[in-house]
This record gives structure tokens, C-alpha cells and sequence, in this order.
């Protein structure tokens, strides 16, 4: 569903229907300026989204840039020049970060999340390197957690972080050096560099996709477009949900949606192998857990194993926890499983004559 127009104070900017992707005129000389503008959805309460616009305005970089902040809790953010505010009341980040986009400046959209925060050098080494590279869409780098995380945050950082049983992505592993981008979901937007030419060439983000999955279908559109890389020296921190509940809560929420795209056709997972072979995976334990239980007892023996051993080697946890390891991976497959199994029934379901 697409945004629909919200009611704001006068000479605020509104969204409504399909975002407009051009810029506005009349703004300030420094946004005129800008090389590069930094989309910055605001939808949570609390100190965080000061503490992200916060490490935006003390970058060290003698690139030009703007802040947009978008969202409708924009009041404790700090004042600066070089922030502008626009308020919107639809909670949906597609049509939030487009709208941002469609007032930018900037030759370069820069898009950060809330609840990160950018290294100092973050803005200079990202824009700088896109803007070499005339073959390149964008640009992006990994998202480790703060160094103030305890252990359920840096436990879900575990399940994100590690190879072939975790998510495993590149942004979340953070290998060094630079290399092109295969997989659309190796970057997200939290910490993304894309040319304006670019997002406004593909279309900007897919407002009905809400929230979940927005970032993989647009990286699949730009790298269609041109080159997707990622740099190890582009690194946001950013802030993990706490296992289990808020992380579980999460994982939940992204499977639904990668199930009921499956069945739509429109998930980039479709074809990915790594995804096939976790589904069979998935239905031989039940199979084996109705029918044989000391396979099923034998198969979950050998998984604890596995995912201890490729966990410690990709975890940031202390290592007096490391064997909470193969019981958050235990909870995180069972609920990736379950949410792409409910998420497919609930869109077959509706496809349904009468549904």
C-alpha cells in the first residue's frame, strides 16, 4: 500500500501516493551545496536517534552534506545548519526514506538508521569512493554492534554473523577489504551509499513492500543498474535486538514476509539454493521427530555441534557463553522455519476465491 498524505504544520513537506522523486526547490545555500544527503528515518523514542544524527553531524569529511531527518519523533534531535526536519505520521520506512530522497540535494544518498551510529570517517570514505567509480550504483560496508553491547545483543550478532548456518551476510560479517556485491541482501540500509542517479533510475523504494525486505529489492534493482560493492572501511554501529524476544520477535516478522514472497514470486530468495536446502533440511527433522525420534535426537545432536563450531568462530561473546551458541541457533532456524512456513500458508490462504 502506498503512503497516503498525513496532516503536518504549514511549509512541511507531505507524502502522499506514490513519492516523487525530484527534488523541491527553495532550500538553504548548505543543502544547494550538498554532495552527499543522509536519509535518516526517525520512528523510535527515546536517545538514539540524537546519538545517530549526532555521530552524522561530527563526521570528519571535507564533502559537502546535508542530515534528513524524516519521521514524526524528530524533536530531540539537535540542532544544526545542516539538519533539516520533515515530519510524516505513516510509519512505513519505504515511504519515509522516499521521501527524504525526493527533497535531497545531495548527487549522493547516504542512508543510515536510527539506532546506529556512523564512524567518524564513515560519510569521507563512502561518498569518496562511490563518487570514484562513475561503474558503481552504490556502496556499502558492515554494521558491527557497539562496543557496549552485552551478551543477548551480542548473542543475535551471532546468529547474524556467522556463515552457512547464521545469516552470514556480508555486512554483518564484516570481512576486510573491498569486493562486488552477489547476493542483494549482503548490504542493508543501514548503511548504504547509493548514487541519486540510480535510486531514481530504479524507482526508488517499493512503498508496498512495508517494512521487511525493502532494502534487498531495491539492491536487487541497482545492481541491475550497475556495480554493488562492499567496503570494510564503510562501518556503522549498529544496535542488535536482544535475544530472545526482540531478536526472535524480529526474525519472525522478516520470514512472514520472505514466505508470502516466495508464494508472490517476487523474493529474490527464490532461487537461492542456501534457502532451498534449509527448508528440505527443515522438513526431514519433522519428518524424522513424527516418525524416527532418535534421528530427529541425532540430527539436533549434530546441529549443536556444527553451530558451536562455526558460531565461536564468527562470535563476539565473551567465551563463558559460548554455550548459549547452539540454543539461539536452535530458537533462530525454528523460528526462520516457522515464519516462512506461515508466511506462505497466510498467502495462499488469501489468494483464496472468497478470501
Amino acid at each position: 500500500m502506498r503512503a497516503r498524505p498525513v496532516p503536518a504544520p504549514p511549509d512541511v513537506p507531505l507524502l502522499g501516493g506514490p513519492t516523487p522523486l525530484t527534488p523541491a526547490p527553495g532550500r538553504s545555500a548548505v543543502e544547494r551545496e550538498a554532495v552527499v544527503s543522509v536519509v535518516l528515518p526517525v520512528g523510535r523514542p527515546g536517545p538514539a536517534a540524537a546519538r545517530a544524527a549526532a555521530s552524522v553531524l561530527a563526521q570528519r569529511t571535507g564533502l559537502p552534506f546535508e542530515l534528513i531527518a524524516v519521521g514524526d519523533l524528530l524533536a530531540a534531535l539537535p540542532e544544526d545548519s545542516r539538519l533539516d526536519r520533515l515530519v510524516i505520521t505513516d510509519p512505513n520506512p519505504s515511504a519515509r526514506r522516499n521521501l527524504a530522497a525526493s527533497r535531497a540535494r545531495g548527487t549522493v544518498l547516504a542512508f543510515l538508521d536510527d539506532d546506529a551510529e556512523a564512524d567518524p570517517e564513515w560519510l569521507e570514505t563512502g561518498a569518496a569512493f562511490l563518487l570514484a567509480h562513475d561503474d558503481m550504483a552504490a556502496v556499502g560496508g558492515p554494521d558491527p554492534p557497539p562496543e557496549d553491547s552485552g551478551p543477548a545483543e551480542l548473542l543475535a550478532d551471532t546468529l547474524l554473523a556467522t556463515p552457512f548456518v547464521g545469516s552470514g551476510v556480508l555486512c554483518h560479517r564484516g570481512p576486510d577489504g573491498v569486493r562486488d556485491v552477489r547476493s542483494p541482501s549482503d548490504l542493508a540500509l543501514v548503511n548504504l551509499f547509493v548514487r541519486r542517479s540510480a535510486f531514481e533510475a530504479a524507482g526508488g523504494l517499493d512503498e508496498s513492500l512495508g517494512y521487511g525486505g525493502e532494502d534487498t529489492d531495491l539492491l536487487a534493482r541497482l545492481m541491475r543498474r550497475g556495480r554493488v560493492v562492499y567496503h570494510s572501511r564503510v562501518v556503522v554501529r549498529h544496535r542488535r535486538r536482544a535475544f530472545p524476544g526482540a531478536y526472535l520477535a524480529q526474525r519472525w516478522r522478516y520470514r512472514r514476509k520472505t514466505g508470502a514472497l516466495l508464494v508472490g514470486g517476487r523474493s529474490p530468495h527464490a532461487r537461492d539454493p542456501r534457502l532451498l536446502a534449509f527448508l528440505l533440511a527443515g522438513l526431514v527433522f519433522l519428518l524424522a521427530l513424527a516418525f524416527r525420534p532418535a534421528l530427529a535426537a541425532a540430527m539436533l545432536g549434530l546441529h549443536a555441534l556444527v553451530t558451536l563450531a562455526l558460531g565461536t568462530r564468527a562470535t563476539r561473546l565473551p567465551a563463558r557463553f559460548w554455550g548459549l551458541i547452539p540454543v539461539g541457533f536452535a530458537a533462530h532456524h525454528a523460528v526462520y522455519f516457522a515464519g516462512i512456513a506461515a508466511g506462505a500458508v497466510s498467502a495462499l490462504a488469501s489468494r483464496r476465491p472468497g478470501a
